[in-house]
């Protein structure tokens, strides 16, 4: 054996295993249990249509526009939506800390603050959810490829 099949064989083998450990990983954190937070989609929300602005997080309802008319303001995709139903919502004013969010319907959610998007950790149990850290300002909630025009959006401090 020459000696590029020996490094070669080892790069693999690296590879291999930073792969292998990544995907566990990644299942360990898909599978971590949401944290409990109070209230949940119970009782009548208020009802903010795409583009407003709301003074902070909580319980509410947004009403969605077909995608192709929604402007998205900021983030990874900054242009119309594809299909479906679209919106995006600001929040005013955020407190910093940790917070989990419940969508009534399943639609691609994305959070910008700064004009960058944020990460945001998916979370499994009674009701599936999101898990995010925000600074302190303001926050735009984008949402696309919903298949409903209202949807209820519970945006919890934990």
């Amino acid at each position: 054996m020459n000696q590029h099949m020996v490094v070669r064989g080892s790069v693999r083998l690296a590879l291999l295993f930073v792969l292998c450990a990544g995907s566990a990983a990644f299942r360990v954190r898909a599978e971590q249990p949401c944290p409990e937070v109070g209230g949940q989609f119970s009782g009548p929300n208020a009802v903010f249509t795409s583009g407003q602005h709301l003074p902070r997080e909580g319980i509410f309802s947004l009403a969605l526009q077909p995608a192709e008319t929604v402007d998205y303001l900021s983030g990874s995709r900054r242009v119309k939506g594809d299909g479906g139903f679209g919106g995006v919502v600001t929040l005013r004013l955020v407190a910093a800390g940790r917070y989990r969010l419940f969508l009534s319907n399943p639609a691609e959610l994305e959070l910008v603050q700064n004009y960058a998007p944020l990460p945001l950790g998916e979370c499994h149990g009674e009701q599936a959810g999101y898990v995010v850290s925000l600074a302190e300002g303001k926050v735009i909630l984008q949402l696309r490829g919903a298949t409903v025009s209202l949807i209820d959006i519970a945006f919890l401090k934990l």
